[in-house]
């Protein structure tokens, strides 16, 4: 609380956590602009955040569901998965997706196979991509940038050396992030919207149900609370990046 003295002249630099940053002289000058601060790599720096920069934002900042409050695309697979396992969880999951889009919410949910999308789709909503990067030609062209990906018979969560690794044969991801080919757009991996039917019974129950990333053990049969067995599950941080992960 107190109060300023609209006359006084803005100070020629500002301390932030014992970092001192000098206002360009334009700001120091003039208090009807603006003076703006971020953060990379643990160092502040003055001026805003570059646009181009990967982060989370208003209106793109998850969880999974958050997709889900826009328009959105389901993407059929059309090919053959890795593994069995995965590959028959993904189909049942779009088939629930779609059925209880309709049984809770009333509507038709978008249904695109994934040889027909168009970057105009891409740019019109959210893509929701069915699968894995085999089966799903969408998502092979976006895996390179995606944060999950396949390795030989691993799934992997991060990169080295933080990196985690799950069975490929029995594991599947579900994930949510910027859509590498329309910035603006997320991309979804294998889930819809997270609470499940336990939660159409009270709706104060029907909230996330899932954070921004998940890996589902499919030896577990989906039931009325989870896709699986949630083997893992996190944020992302700030930047979309994977956090450290942190033992229970």
């Amino acid at each position: 609380p107190g109060s300023v003295d609209a006359e006084a002249e803005r100070p020629a630099a500002v301390t932030i956590d014992g970092t001192t940053l000098p206002l360009p002289e334009r700001l120091a000058s003039d208090r009807s602009l603006q003076a703006s601060f971020h953060k990379v790599d643990g160092a502040w720096r003055t001026g805003p955040l570059p646009s181009a920069s990967l982060r989370k934002r208003h209106g793109q900042q998850g969880p999974i569901d958050d997709a889900f409050m826009d328009a959105f695309l389901f993407v059929r697979p059309t090919g053959k998965g890795r593994h069995a396992a995965p590959d028959a969880w993904a189909r049942a999951e779009l088939e629930r997706a779609i059925e209880h889009w309709r049984r809770h919410f009333r509507g038709r949910a978008r249904v695109k196979d994934d040889i027909a999308v168009t970057e105009a789709d891409m740019a019109a909503a959210h893509v929701v991509l069915w699968g894995d990067d085999l089966s799903n030609t969408v998502w092979k062209r976006l895996a390179a940038d995606l944060p999950i990906r396949w390795e030989g018979d691993a799934l992997v969560v991060g990169s080295a050396p933080a990196a985690r690794s799950f069975d490929a044969a029995s594991h599947a991801p579900i994930m949510i992030y910027p859509n590498p080919l329309a910035p603006d757009r997320y991309v979804v991996t294998n889930s819809s919207f997270t609470f499940r039917e336990y939660a159409y019974l009270n709706n104060a129950r029907q909230v996330p149900m899932l954070p921004d990333w998940a890996i589902i053990d499919v030896r577990l049969k989906p039931d009325a609370v989870r896709p699986g067995r949630i083997a893992a599950a996190d944020f992302f941080g700030e930047r979309w990046e994977v956090r450290p992960h942190r033992d229970e």
